[in-house]
């Protein structure tokens, strides 16, 4: 690598990290988007008993699939991220936008050698070309969603490492390379392929994707002989590729669900998809999150993308007939081909295009885009052409950073992001459910009514209107009106009777009302259905918090610890579930376990006055009366209007013969805070009491 690190080069590669620094840099605080946030907190275990943050290798993943942990080194870098700063945003998409910096200088460098050593380019010329091909990458738009939307980590981390393998070996498979560095090359280049493999599976079209680098271009006098590549590289990357492969056999289930969905349709529509792919890499006008295909193929655009295929097939004829003068042409259009089939054509996907699926596909795109301006504009020999090209081209780099700030732009926000792409995709209905989620989450109830509503009317899936009659019933809990909640929650259930939050959240609603066994029956019907339901639900947290503390009510002591613990297991941190477990330790009379569960409940001074308060009542059983003075006096201090604090501290004062100033002083503050005739009464009648 040193020979190709001179100074200019080095300039290059400053310049470009300056300039993607400085594009991303207005999304490095961007929330997080889709099911970032989901995939973060589902995927990533808590700490062990040494405070370390691990994942295993195999088990259930998001989507509720028990299979090996193919993308185990995607999630160790969320695990690193989240080992950080936990849920902060900014960390994730640093780390997001420097892979995606990396991998547009490792292009760099696979063009330069490719136009240097495969077609034996000019120094000056071969440079010129790889560094239009990475500024184009890197500056792209149609790339924007792998940087900004985190969980597509996965893709430029695989495409990195694809990448990486890829100059690897070509760096190795100098002719003037000593054996010792060829094998360590060869050696990283195996090691980067094995990365690309368990950062995502698509990483196993590596091999092809490198033979097609081989006939191409490794016939030069540069390259060691074939002989030699196939006994130092190709024999392991063949026994690594099958033990990957032999790996894949665990997603049997999976591949056959796939193979069922290939149909006549499926196949015809790809080639609108392909298409349509190739237009936003070249003109990534339209971007959008969630793209919306018709069900039939014969559509207004079909016609315009046909055209733009057979023009490809044409190229792609003459290529295959004439490949020494059109080597770069047939190497970029199969990289596209090679590196989308197992996203899009080979295995069938519910969702059928997503730009990120784009990222390592449209190097060859923009490769080749590179080498025709440079041909027509930077190369060409006619001074009035090439000024007026090179203008051209400056526009061009223009509007490119110009949309891809504005795309970047709309991920800041996950409203913005998703109301852009129900514009831009009215019929795909699950960009309504999220939209609808983000304003409830503003508190923008109004909108989120408009589009709850829409949803319930129209012809989504009963999984999206179940959903819609759950957020609903919120906004009517949140504002009150029960009757419409439970209402809500209730058509929820019968559109989806296996979707659990309407169960939850009806749990929620009942226990607020006192109707306890019922509220009991929902939560448990809930629980199992987390746990049942195929796509990757967890049990919230809050339902075992929830269940406990109604259990507690129910007095059913050993069914509320039972809930308590799997809270705590889940949030072992201080917080309200060791005040919960506190609560059924004073409940049982573990009076010590009690106490030492009411010191863990954190620093939030309503619940640590509250903790202290009930300490203090167990030193009182105790006779430990100089200890409850200490616990209360700190409960009233930490929180003044704690009304059980003042009371009972002035009533200890009272029982202790202590000032009957302070006393009297307490218990009218008590008096004051009273919320009902009942407690109110009570204070009156100890106040009375007082000489």
């Amino acid at each position: 690598m040193g020979t190709y690190l001179n100074s200019q080069r080095v300039v290059f590669i400053a310049l470009l990290l300056l300039i993607v620094s400085l594009l991303y840099s207005s999304t490095f605080y961007a929330p997080f988007n889709f099911d970032d946030e989901a995939v973060i907190k589902f995927e990533i275990m808590k700490q062990d008993a040494r405070g370390v943050y691990h994942t295993p290798i195999y088990g259930t993943n998001y989507w509720g699939l028990n299979l090996p942990r193919y993308r185990h080194l995607f999630y160790s870098s969320l695990i690193f991220n989240y080992s950080q700063g936990e849920l902060n945003p900014f960390g994730y998409h640093l780390v997001n936008t420097s892979i995606h910096i990396f991998t547009s200088i490792i292009i760099f460098f696979i063009a330069l050698i490719t136009l240097e050593k495969g077609i034996s380019l000019e120094r000056k010329e071969a440079f010129s070309i790889a560094s239009l091909t990475a500024l184009l990458f890197s500056i792209n738009a149609v790339n924007s969603e792998t940087v900004n939307y985190i969980s597509a980590r996965a893709v430029g981390m695989s495409s990195f490492f694809y990448l990486a393998a890829l100059l690897s070996f070509l760096l190795g498979s100098f002719r003037k390379q000593k054996p010792t560095q060829r094998f360590l090359l060869y050696l990283l280049s195996l090691v980067c392929f094995l990365a690309s493999i368990l950062s995502k599976e698509t990483g196993l079209t590596f091999p092809l994707a490198l033979l097609l680098y081989d006939v191409c271009f490794m016939r030069k006098e540069y390259w060691i002989s074939l002989k030699n590549r196939l006994l130092f590289f190709y024999l392991p990357l063949l026994l690594c590729s099958a033990f990957a492969a032999f790996k894949v056999i665990f997603m049997k289930n999976m591949i056959v669900d796939w193979w069922q969905r290939i149909d006549f349709e499926y196949g015809l529509k790809q080639i609108q998809i392909i298409g349509h792919g190739a237009r936003l890499i070249l003109l990534p006008i339209g971007l959008t999150f969630d793209y919306d295909f018709p069900n039939t193929f014969f559509t207004t655009n079909t016609l315009l993308i046909t055209t733009f295929l057979f023009t490809l097939g044409i190229i792609l004829t003459i290529a295959l007939y004439f490949p020494k003068r059109l080597t770069l042409v047939s190497f970029c259009f199969f990289w596209f081909l090679i590196t989308l089939a197992t996203t899009n054509s080979i295995l069938p996907r519910a969702d059928l295009l997503s730009e990120r699926n784009l990222y390592l596909p449209s190097f060859g795109i923009l490769f080749l885009l590179a080498i025709t301006i440079h041909r027509l504009v930077l190369a060409n020999h006619n001074q009035l052409v090439k000024k007026i090209g090179t203008y051209c081209l400056i526009v061009f780099f223009i509007l490119q950073i110009i949309l891809l700030h504005k795309r970047n732009l709309v991920y800041r926000s996950n409203i913005l992001l998703w109301e852009d792409t129900l514009q831009k995709a009215p019929g795909k209905l699950r960009a309504l459910h999220n939209l609808s989620h983000f304003y409830m989450a503003d508190e923008n109830y109004a909108k989120a009514f408009t589009t709850l509503h829409a949803l319930t009317k129209s012809n989504a899936s009963p999984y999206y209107i179940s959903y819609a009659h759950s957020n609903l019933g919120s906004i009517y809990l949140q504002l009150g009106d029960f009757l419409k909640a439970e209402n809500e929650f209730k058509s929820g259930i019968r559109a989806k009777s296996s979707l659990p939050t309407n169960h939850f959240n009806l749990g929620t609603l009942l226990a607020s009302q006192g109707r306890n066994l019922e509220a009991k029956e929902s939560y448990e019907k809930a629980e199992r259905l987390y746990k049942d339901y195929r796509w990757g639900y967890q049990v919230p947290a809050e339902l075992y918090i929830n269940k406990a503390q109604l259990l507690l009510k129910l007095e059913l002591y050993e069914e509320a610890g039972n809930s308590i613990k799997d809270y705590l297991e889940r949030i072992p941190k201080p917080g309200p579930g060791h005040f919960i477990m506190a609560r059924i330790f004073e409940a049982t009379g573990k009076q010590k376990q009690a106490l030492h569960e009411y010191s863990q409940v954190g620093n939030e001074p309503k619940l640590k006055a509250e903790a202290l308060n009930n300490r203090a009542l167990i030193f009182i059983k105790q006779k430990s009366f100089n200890r409850a003075l200490e616990e209360l006096h700190q409960a009233t201090t930490i929180s003044p209007n704690l009304i059980d604090a003042h009371y009972n501290l002035g009533n200890l004062l009272i029982q202790t013969k202590g000032d009957p100033i302070k006393s009297r002083w307490h218990l009218e503050k008590a008096l004051k805070l009273a919320t009902s005739q009942e407690v109110a009464s009570r204070i009156k009648r100890t106040l009375n009491a007082l000489p």
